[in-house]
């Protein structure tokens, strides 16, 4: 099996050396890819790539920055791999063989669809999300697209939770170094977009558990929790919601920033008819 770990990186070029180091330092297995995306409007960044280590498991690209934080971790994809694990450039892995580790919590999916995850990083949320090849393959990305930071792990969350497809691997990372959010803004818009968004969810989930092997007892059950697991995502982005006031959010935002908006806007729309007409017609049973 083969693990492809995909490194976002943006402006932190002496953050990023150091964790590559560290990182490669625990890296076990001889197959195990470490991909590292930088922008090319990143000078510091893409001068750093030439002081890398020479290592032949290091895969270092440039490309024009996208608009959504997934983007760059969807990257991985361009490398086939068993599973995919998003990485940051401010926490380096300190465990030991942790490649390893987390390819044998992969294997325990007979049909390589699901998520693993390690400690958490805080009340709600674990410190990695390691997504299989063939959940990758089924939503068409590690991270959904539509983000500019944060919600893309707690999507990914959700359909896990959802599929009941999580597995664990005692790995950590040591995050002692991590600067502020980039891309800060709007978090009680972005929240409640992500609300808005829980029919797609549903949708995502459903098609997973139709294509698994799960007997019908089980699949129905599955479904049958969707509503326990929207109600957490919802007391979260609540949460989230009545502190916004209080974060300090990034300067005024650019072109992708508002392009990438203007998405969620319109999805929202199609969002909001949809749950209208779930409305409609179970009013209508």
């Amino acid at each position: 099996m083969r693990l492809t770990i995909c490194l976002a990186t943006r402006g932190r070029p002496d953050l990023l050396l150091f964790t590559v180091q560290e990182t490669l330092a625990r890296i076990a297995l001889d197959t195990t890819r470490l991909v590292i995306v930088a922008d090319d409007d990143d000078e510091p960044t893409i001068a750093a790539l030439e002081r890398l280590p020479a290592d032949h498991r290091i895969h270092a690209g440039v490309m024009p920055r996208p608009d959504s934080v997934a983007e760059k971790w969807n990257v991985a994809l361009q490398y086939p791999a068993d599973a995919y694990l998003p990485m940051v450039d401010y926490a380096p892995h300190v465990t030991p063989g942790f490649d390893k580790l987390i390819l044998e919590a992969v294997a325990l999916f007979p049909d390589n669809i699901g998520v693993v995850y390690n400690q958490y990083a805080n009340q709600s949320f674990p410190q990695i999300n390691v997504v299989t090849a063939g959940l990758a393959q089924r939503l068409g990305w590690i991270y959904p697209p539509y983000f500019p930071y944060w919600f893309v792990d707690h999507w990914i969350d959700d359909i896990a939770r959802m599929t009941g497809r999580l597995a664990f691997a005692d790995v950590a990372i040591h995050t002692a170094r991590r600067p502020g959010t980039q891309e800060l803004r709007e978090p009680a818009f972005w929240s409640t977009f992500y609300d808005a968004g829980y029919l797609v969810r549903r949708a995502q989930a459903e098609d997973i558990i139709g294509a698994s092997d799960e007997p019908e007892w089980r699949r129905r059950l599955l479904v049958s929790a969707f509503p326990f697991h929207e109600q957490r995502s919802l007391m979260i982005n609540e949460y989230l919601r009545s502190i916004s006031q209080t974060i300090v959010e990034a300067g005024p935002p650019d072109a992708r920033y508002l392009r990438l908006k203007e998405q969620a806007l319109v999805m929202m729309t199609n969002m909001l008819a949809d749950i209208e007409a779930l409305r409609a017609r179970l009013v209508a049973a």
